[in-house]
This record gives C-alpha cells, sequence and structure tokens, in this order.
C-alpha cells in the first residue's frame, strides 16, 4: 500500500487490508455522549473517560475513540470510514463517514454497542476505503475538525 508513511502515519502492516486499511482505536481517554445535542446551537454534552486497556461500554450509548493513525490526506483523495463486519457481527453500531481530501490529524469514530460490552485498546474497528479523486478538490478540508478534535 503506497499510502503507508505519507498518508497513513502510526499504522500497523498488520491492518493493510486486501482492499484498504482498518483503523484503531487508542489514546489516553475516550468520551461518552451523556446529552444530546440541539445543532447548530449546542453540541452534545460529553463525559471523559481513561482508557485504560479497554473500555467498557454500556448498550445503546454512544462513545467516541481517538484512532491510533495519524493522516496527512493529499487534495486528491478522499476515505470512507465503515465499520468493520467484525463489529457490526457482534453488536456494534457505527455511522459511515468520510475523511476528506486535504484533511490533517488523528481521527474520532463514534461506535455504539447494542449491549454491554467492552473494547481492547488498539483494536481495530473501522475500515478504511481509500478513493482517488479524478482531481484535486478545489476545497480541501479545513474545517472545525482538522487536527483530530473531538466535537
Amino acid at each position: 500500500m503506497k499510502l503507508l508513511g505519507r498518508v497513513i502515519t502510526n499504522y500497523s502492516l498488520d491492518n493493510v487490508r486486501e482492499n484498504g486499511y482498518d483503523l484503531r482505536i487508542c489514546g489516553d481517554k475516550y468520551f461518552e455522549i451523556e446529552e444530546g445535542a440541539s445543532l447548530p446551537e449546542r453540541k452534545a454534552k460529553l463525559k471523559e473517560i481513561p482508557f485504560g486497556e479497554k473500555a467498557d461500554l454500556k448498550q445503546l450509548k454512544t462513545y467516541l475513540f481517538e484512532s491510533c493513525e495519524e493522516f496527512n490526506v493529499p487534495e486528491d483523495i478522499a476515505i470512507l470510514i465503515t465499520l468493520r463486519s467484525t463489529m457490526a457481527r457482534n453488536g456494534f453500531l457505527a455511522p459511515p463517514t468520510v475523511i476528506d481530501a486535504g484533511y490533517k490529524g488523528k481521527v474520532f469514530v463514534a461506535i455504539t454497542p447494542v449491549y454491554n460490552s467492552s473494547l481492547k485498546k488498539d483494536i481495530a474497528t473501522h475500515h478504511l476505503i481509500f478513493f482517488k479523486l479524478d482531481e484535486r478538490t478545489d476545497k480541501p478540508y479545513n474545517g472545525n475538525y482538522q487536527g483530530g478534535i473531538v466535537i
């Protein structure tokens, strides 16, 4: 995979897959969404939880995790983030999302367990699929979440 070390850093060769890369969760903390948002005026209320060896998750609560990997996405690549099928088959939900062309930094992913569950630090939770754009985007990402902002 030619993107390793250039587009993705802090990667694991074990996570290179047939058609993409499996993203891992890391960090010293993770976040539980405690109270819903009223967008765009008020974002969700978060509870910070220390991330030791594993995260204990309550059913039907949504959690935000930081990626182990960091990104430096060129202006002609977009990345689709989907939940790994292993996670789905074990009762986890996650919305698909995109890492935009021009994004730099770590990402935060949302995970909702259907049942009380736990996840070990460094586990691969999401699958990344890379798309080569026909040309460089006219609007590279320069938004609020640049650099791995939680919410």
